[in-house]
C-alpha cells in the first residue's frame, strides 16, 4: 500500500472526530495566513511613514502588527483545543478495540506472536498515532499550504525573486522522494526490533526465577545486549538519514536568501523594486522557513505513522478460526452431560508459525 492508502485505514476510527481535527487544521492554516500578512503590513509602514517620518503611522502601524501577532497566538491556542480531545479519543478507541480483538483472537495466534510486539503496538505504535494526528497532520497539511501561497505572494514583488525561491526548492522535492523510500523501511525495522526487546525484558522478569536457578542470568544479558546493540545501529542509521534531509533543508533557503540578497540589490538599482518591498520580500521570506524546514521532520513523522498503523492493522487484520457455527443446534431440554464427538487433535504445521 501506499502510503496514504496505508493511513486511510484510520478512518473508521477518525471519522466521528473528524470535525475537530477540520477545526483544528482551519485554526492552523488563519495563523500561517495572519504571519503571511505581516510581511505586507511591514512593506506599508516602511515605504509610506517610515520613510515621511510621520511618527503617528508609524505607532499605528506597530499597533497594526501587534494586533496580528496577538491573532496568531489566538489561532494557535485554537488549534490545540481542537485537536487535543479528538486525538486521545482516537487512542482510546484503538487501543479499547485492539485489546479486545486480542481477546477473541485463538490461543495459536498468541503461540505464534511475542508479547512484547502485542505490547509495543498497544503502546507505543497508537500512542505514536496519536501525536501524529494531533500534530504531524495538522501542521504537514497546513505547512504545505503556507509554502504554496506564500510561494505565491513571493512573486508579487518581482517574478525574478519568486523564481529564485521556486527553483531552489526542488532539490528539497528530489530528496524527499529518496527519503521516503530510505526511511520507511528503517523505521519499520526499529519498531519490530523495539518490540523484540521488549519480549526479551518481559521474558527475563517474568522467568526471572528460572534464570536465577540455573545461573543463566549472563545468557540472558548477553542476549539482550546484543538486540539493544541492534536497535541502536538502526536508531543510527534512522538518525542519519534525518540528517541528511535536513542538511538540504538547512542549506537551500541559505542558498536562496543569498541569490535573493544580490538580485534583490540588483533590481533596486535598477529601479524594478524599491527598499520596501525587498525588505518585505526578505520578511515573506522568514516567515515561509520554518515550513519549509519542518516539511523533513513532517515527513519522517508521517512515515513513522505510517509504519505503526501498519503494526496495528496486522492485529486487526488476523483472522479468528475459531468462530460460532451460523445454524447453531438448539436443545429444547439441555441435560447435565458433557460429550467429545469427532474431536481430533494435532500438532500445528512448523510452516504455519511463518
Amino acid at each position: 500500500l501506499s502510503t496514504p492508502a496505508a493511513l486511510w485505514r484510520l478512518k473508521p476510527f477518525v471519522k466521528p472526530v473528524v470535525w475537530r481535527l477540520a477545526g483544528g487544521a482551519a485554526s492552523a492554516l488563519a495563523a500561517a495566513l495572519i504571519a503571511l500578512m505581516i510581511p505586507i503590513v511591514l512593506e506599508q509602514i516602511i515605504g509610506g511613514p517610515v520613510r515621511s517620518g510621520h511618527i503617528d503611522a508609524i505607532v499605528w502601524g506597530a499597533a497594526a502588527v501587534f494586533a496580528l501577532a496577538l491573532g496568531e497566538a489566538l489561532m494557535v491556542w485554537l488549534r490545540r483545543q481542537f485537536v487535543l480531545f479528538p486525538a486521545t479519543q482516537v487512542e482510546y478507541t484503538m487501543r479499547t478495540e485492539l485489546y479486545s480483538r486480542l481477546q477473541t483472537l485463538p490461543v495459536a495466534f498468541h503461540d505464534r506472536w511475542q508479547s512484547g510486539q502485542l505490547l509495543s503496538r498497544m503502546m507505543q505504535d497508537i500512542g505514536l498515532i496519536r501525536r501524529w494526528l494531533a500534530f504531524g497532520l495538522v501542521l504537514l497539511v497546513v505547512n504545505v499550504l503556507t509554502i504554496i501561497i506564500g510561494s505565491v505572494l513571493l512573486f508579487r514583488w518581482h517574478w525574478l525573486l519568486g523564481t529564485i525561491f521556486l527553483v531552489t526548492a526542488i532539490p528539497l522535492w528530489i530528496r524527499g522522494y529518496l527519503f521516503e523510500k530510505r526511511y520507511g523501511a528503517l523505521t519499520r525495522r526499529s519498531q519490530d526490533q523495539a518490540g523484540d526487546l521488549a519480549t526479551s525484558v518481559e521474558e527475563s522478569v517474568h522467568g526471572i526465577r528460572v534464570l536465577k536457578a540455573f545461573g543463566r542470568g549472563k545468557h540472558a544479558l548477553r542476549r539482550f545486549s546484543r538486540q539493544a546493540e541492534t536497535l541502536r545501529e538502526t536508531e543510527m542509521s534512522k538518525a542519519g538519514a534525518i540528517a541528511s534531509i535536513w542538511f538540504w533543508l538547512d542549506l537551500m533557503p541559505q542558498i536562496a536568501f543569498g541569490l535573493s540578497l544580490m538580485s534583490g540589490i540588483w533590481l533596486i538599482s535598477q529601479g524594478a523594486i524599491t527598499e520596501a518591498e525587498l525588505f518585505a520580500f526578505f520578511a515573506m521570506a522568514v516567515v515561509l522557513r520554518w515550513p519549509i524546514e519542518s516539511i523533513g521532520f513532517l515527513f519522517s513523522f508521517m512515515l513513522d505513522a505510517r509504519t505503526a498503523t501498519d503494526r496495528v492493522f496486522e492485529i486487526f487484520s488476523e483472522t479468528n478460526t475459531i468462530t460460532d457455527p451460523e445454524h447453531p443446534v438448539h436443545i429444547d431440554e439441555p441435560r447435565g452431560e458433557l460429550a467429545f464427538e469427532s474431536a481430533h487433535f494435532r500438532y500445528q504445521d512448523a510452516g504455519a508459525e511463518e
